[in-house]
C-alpha cells in the first residue's frame, strides 16, 4: 500500500457508489488501501429499485443496516394473473435506496475511503504503467479501477468488457405511492408484512408491491424487447391495484453476467459485471457478494504489485460458482424470451412452474442455495 500522492491519486478508484461500489470501497479501506470512491450523484439520492434485501445481504452490509429498514417481513406472496399461487416465508427487509445507499456510502467513508460526489466519469485508460480515469473535473489515476457504475458501465465499455447487450436486459419502472394502513393490508403487504410479486400470462416480465413506511414501492419490469408500452402497462397495473397514479422512474437491469469481469487493471462488480439475479432482476445481494471478492483480489494485487489481467482474473475465479449460477439462469431467461411474443399468452406449463416455485418451503430453499433470491424485487 502507499499513501496518496494527491487528491486525484489512489491505490484503487471505485467508480459508482451504489451498494456494490460502496461495499468494495469499504472493504478496501478496511484492508489498508488508499481508495477514491467516485459518483456522478450527490448523496442521499434516489434510485429506481424494489429495495428488498434478504438476511444474507443485510449481514454483508453490516448489522446497523437492519435498523434502517422501512419494514421487516416474512418473504413474498406470488400471483399469476391476479391469482395467488403460493408464498415463501423467508425473512425480508424493505428499504428506500435513498437511506440504504447513503448509509453504505457513509460506512465506506468512515472506513477511510475518500468520496468525490458529482464526478461524471467519461472513460478509462489502462496500460502496464497505470490506470487513468477521465472526467470533466480532471483526470484521476490509480493502480486498479473497479467499475461499479451500472448496466451501461463506462469503465467496462472503455476496456471492452461491457458490450451493450440489449437482448439480455430488463427494462423496469418504479414508483413510491403513499397508502393508508388499510390500503396496505388490502394490497396483501401488511398483517403480516411481506411483498407481493406478480407474474402475467401475456408479459415476459414481473411486477412487485413492497411495503414502506406509509407507502408502497410498486414496480413493473419486462425484457427490453418486450417492453414497448411498458409505461402505459405500469399505469394500468397501478390503477388495477386501486392506487393513484404516481411519477415512475425507469432503469435497465442486466440478466446475464459478462463473459469476463476483469481485465488489465480493471474489475467489474454489481450491475456493471452482470451480478444480478436473472429470474427477478434483484441485484443488491449479488453485488454485495461479488464486491467482497473484488476487494480481496484488489488487496492481494496491491500486496504483490501485480495488476495484470492474469492477476486480476482471480476475481473471475473467486466468483466462478456465482457466475455459473447466474449465467445458467440467464440462459433460461434468454431462451424463454426468444420464443415468446408480446401479447401472446404463455402455455400452461409456465403457470405450473410458477406454482411449484412459489410453493417452495424455506427448508427446500435453504438446501438449494440461491433460490432464496428468486422472488426478490429488483
Amino acid at each position: 500500500m502507499r499513501a496518496a500522492q494527491g487528491l486525484n491519486v489512489a491505490d484503487v478508484i471505485v467508480v459508482g457508489a451504489g451498494p456494490a461500489g460502496s461495499q468494495t470501497a469499504r472493504r478496501l479501506a478496511e484492508g489498508g488501501a488508499d481508495v477514491l470512491l467516485l459518483d456522478v450523484a450527490r448523496f442521499p439520492r434516489e434510485k429506481p429499485c424494489g429495495g428488498v434485501l434478504g438476511e444474507r445481504a443485510v449481514e454483508m452490509a453490516g448489522p446497523q443496516v437492519a435498523d434502517l429498514a422501512e419494514a421487516v417481513g416474512q418473504g413474498s406472496e406470488v400471483y399469476y394473473d391476479g391469482r395467488l399461487m403460493g408464498s415463501n416465508r423467508l425473512r425480508a427487509y424493505f428499504f428506500r435506496r435513498t437511506t440504504l445507499d447513503a448509509h453504505l456510502v457513509g460506512q465506506a467513508v468512515e472506513a477511510g475511503a475518500v468520496l468525490r460526489e458529482g464526478v461524471r466519469v467519461t472513460g478509462v485508460e489502462v496500460s502496464p504503467e497505470g490506470a487513468f480515469v477521465r472526467s470533466p473535473g480532471g483526470p484521476f489515476s490509480a493502480q486498479i479501477v473497479v467499475g461499479a457504475d451500472g448496466t451501461n458501465s463506462v469503465v467496462g465499455r472503455s476496456v471492452g468488457l461491457s458490450p451493450l447487450r440489449g437482448d439480455s436486459r430488463y427494462a423496469a419502472l418504479r414508483a413510491i405511492v403513499p397508502v393508508t394502513p388499510d390500503e396496505a393490508e388490502a394490497l396483501g403487504v401488511a398483517n403480516p408484512t411481506r411483498q407481493a410479486v406478480h407474474f402475467f400470462s401475456d408479459l415476459f416480465g414481473f411486477a412487485w408491491v413492497a411495503p414502506n413506511r406509509g407507502a408502497v414501492n410498486v414496480g413493473l419490469g419486462a425484457s427490453v424487447d418486450k417492453a414497448a408500452g411498458l409505461r402505459e402497462r405500469f399505469a394500468r397495473f397501478v390503477d388495477g391495484l386501486g392506487l393513484k397514479a404516481a411519477a415512475a422512474r425507469g432503469a435497465q437491469i442486466p440478466y446475464m453476467p459478462l463473459p469476463r469481469v476483469s481485465a488489465l487493471r480493471v474489475i467489474l462488480t454489481g450491475d456493471a459485471g452482470g451480478f444480478v439475479g436473472p429470474w427477478s432482476g434483484a441485484g443488491i445481494e449479488e453485488g454485495l457478494a461479488a464486491s467482497e471478492e473484488a476487494a480481496t483480489v484488489c488487496l492481494e494485487a496491491l500486496d504483490e504489485g501485480n495488476f495484470s489481467a492474469a492477476s486480476l482474473a482471480r476475481f473471475d475465479a473467486r466468483c466462478a460458482l456465482q457466475l455459473r449460477r447466474l449465467r445458467g439462469r440467464g440462459q433460461w431467461v434468454k431462451f424463454a424470451d426468444r420464443f415468446t411474443r408480446p401479447g401472446v399468452r404463455f402455455p400452461y406449463w409456465v403457470e405450473r412452474i410458477l406454482r411449484e416455485a412459489a410453493g417452495l418451503d424455506t427448508s427446500f430453499i435453504a438446501r438449494h442455495r440461491g433460490l432464496s433470491a428468486g422472488f426478490a424485487a429488483p
